[in-house]
């Protein structure tokens, strides 16, 4: 059977909330062997149906990490382990006994990944920091605003793309320990995220225009029959289809619209033109001839909408499992495809502690020591 991009390796995952979570899936997705080590209490994000988007293709092994026990459990791991992944606060991974020089010291090869709000150092190091404070510290709610009220960007944007920062991070950290045999410490955080997100906007020079103007070519309109749609017009070709598309010809040579710049100067005199002729016929009539005009445009639809369309099925990103908690569910497919080293589906998330016995098991307990352990509160799951 054709093994994944990542099959033999080994993470631990001490993880929780969303971009340590996620970042240890990308691994998992990749077909390394991902073990969540949870409290008893299990991550604080379990009540929340994203923790299955978040957490799929792992094993959970509940352990409490605040009793030497149940720390030998996770040194063990660690030992065991081509990668340790953790998202705490600065400083407490070295309290609980796992952080960097700790761990590094029992496994020299071991890849260390720390994803952090604001950084291990740094003013804001000892702060708590989630996706929604980023968003508005760095300019996106601001953008997303357009000038007015800030607006909440739903989907954990910064939360995601350091999950992806992390997990980019980890593969070149093996890549190197190929070449070197030596592990080292990666870290990423939410506030390197939020900026790398926006390289295209972060950017600041003199006579930079910082604009939050509305573009007439690159908005949502509303059809005549009350649905939405998105136009994308990001270049005069598209610009002079859409205005053929239109039956508005003239407009692809007026000189106010020459470019993206002065169809935002002149914003006020196109949008009442596009509006109008959007508003005269349904969505399906604008999304068909657009498509006929080879014009970008898309409709606005529900997540849920998504999941089945066309294209999704064809990409097969859309997987069905049973779960034991919740019963069937849909998560994603896999995004990134191989020709030679397919990755398998990784199968569904683990319920708290799942993998327990398995895990210890793997570790050389036997089942005396493992009962002994649970006895006196030292780990959990289903016996």
């Amino acid at each position: 059977m054709t093994s994944g991009p990542l099959d033999g390796i080994a993470v631990a995952d001490l993880t929780s909330y969303i971009a340590g979570s996620y970042a240890a899936m990308m691994l998992a997705d990749l077909g390394a062997r991902v073990t969540k080590v949870e409290s008893l209490a299990g991550d604080a994000f379990r009540e929340l149906p994203g923790f299955f988007g978040w957490n799929r293709g792992k094993r959970s092994v509940a352990v409490d990490l605040k009793k030497p026990d149940g720390l030998t459990i996770v040194e063990r791991l660690a030992e065991r382990s081509d990668v340790l992944m953790e998202n705490m606060r600065p400083g407490v991974a070295d309290r609980l006994g796992v952080g960097y020089e700790r761990v590094h010291a029992l496994n020299p090869r071991l890849i260390y990944c720390s994803v952090t709000a604001f950084g291990s150092t740094g003013p804001y190091a000892d702060r708590p920091g989630f996706d929604p404070l980023l968003q508005a510290m760095s300019g996106v709610m601001a953008l997303q605003g357009f000038g007015g009220p800030p607006q909440y960007v739903r989907i954990a944007v910064t939360d995601y793309y350091a999950a992806s920062l992390a997990a980019q991070a980890v593969l070149a950290a093996l890549f190197v320990r190929e070449r070197t045999g030596r592990g080292q410490r990666v870290e990423t955080s939410l506030l390197n995220a939020a900026i790398a997100l926006q390289s295209g906007n972060f950017v600041d020079y003199k006579g930079k225009q910082h604009m939050f103007r509305d573009n007439p070519t690159y908005r949502l309109y509303r059809a005549g029959d009350g649905q939405w749609f998105f136009l994308a017009c990001g270049n005069q070709t598209f610009w002079v289809k859409l205005c053929k598309a239109l039956g508005l010809e003239p407009l692809a040579d007026d000189p106010r619209f020459a470019s993206w710049l002065l169809r935002l100067d002149h914003r006020e005199a196109l949008l009442p033109l596009l509006e109008a002729r959007f508003a005269s016929e349904s969505r399906d009539h604008w999304l068909a001839l657009l498509a006929k005009h080879d014009i970008p445009a898309a409709p606005v639809q529900t997540m849920l909408d998504f999941m089945d369309d066309p294209a999704v099925r064809h990409h097969d990103m859309v997987h069905g499992y049973e779960h034991p908690e919740v019963g069937p569910m849909r998560l994603m497919g896999q995004p990134l495809a191989f020709d030679d080293t397919p990755a398998r589906d990784p199968g569904p998330p683990p319920t708290l502690g799942q993998h327990t016995n398995d895990v210890l098991d793997e570790l050389g307990y036997d089942p005396a020591a493992i009962a002994h352990l649970r006895a006196r509160g030292v780990v959990g799951g289903p016996a």
